[in-house]
């Protein structure tokens, strides 16, 4: 069994409060950069990003089933994932599907979300979004002691931090060569800033 959640941050948050809450209702939604990508076009392509509530998938906490398109390429779904809202202490656990193709375009039928049980998911152990409140939003980084693959044999390691505003979500994620350290993918001009512009 795969140990979940271990070690990071220290400090938990307690009893279940509106910190919890607050990310289940502003994590929702659909999400466009466009109005970034045609202000710096050189450093970011214009993306719709889906966070839609899974309330069937799991026993606790809250899913949420997630993708995004190219918004030159509106059919090309890609980074279909779920994610697992947990508290004590608040979180996101990150899981890949088994099958991605299966479930790509998903965030646009709820009839075949409604479909998706845990057995067509995989846990990425070392992938948790640890959770921390501000003032006017709600911050998520990875442990930066672990290394998020999607497998063990992975040749490049993920790092993601977000901040989650009431109308807004702003992401850095980015991949790196395990072994030279050298950036593959991912934005080098800092996050992507996505604003709200539907509701999931």
């Amino acid at each position: 069994m795969i140990e979940k959640s271990a070690g990071y941050p220290k400090e938990g948050f307690g009893e279940r409060d509106m910190s919890f809450e607050q990310v289940a209702q502003w994590l929702p939604g659909t999400y466009s950069n466009r109005e970034q990508a045609l202000e710096q076009p050189v450093w970011f392509i214009p993306v719709t990003l889906w966070y839609v509530p899974l309330p069937h998938l799991f026993e606790s906490g809250l899913g949420f089933f997630t993708e995004q398109v190219n918004q030159h390429r509106p059919q090309e779904f890609y980074r279909s994932r779920v994610l697992h809202l947990l508290d004590q202490p608040l979180r996101l656990e990150n899981y890949r599907l088994r099958d991605q193709g299966a479930w790509a375009g998903a965030s646009q039928d709820p009839q075949r979300l409604a479909q998706l049980r845990q057995q067509d998911l995989i846990f990425l152990p070392n992938c948790t979004l640890w959770l921390t409140m501000a003032e006017d939003h709600i911050h998520g980084a990875m442990d930066p002691q672990r290394e998020c693959c999607l497998s063990d044999d992975a040749d490049s390691r993920i790092e993601i931090t977000f901040d989650l505003y009431a109308d807004a979500f702003h992401t850095l994620d980015r991949g790196f060569q395990r072994q030279s350290g050298e950036q593959i993918w991912g934005s080098r001009a800092g996050p992507y800033r996505y604003r709200r512009v539907g509701q999931s």
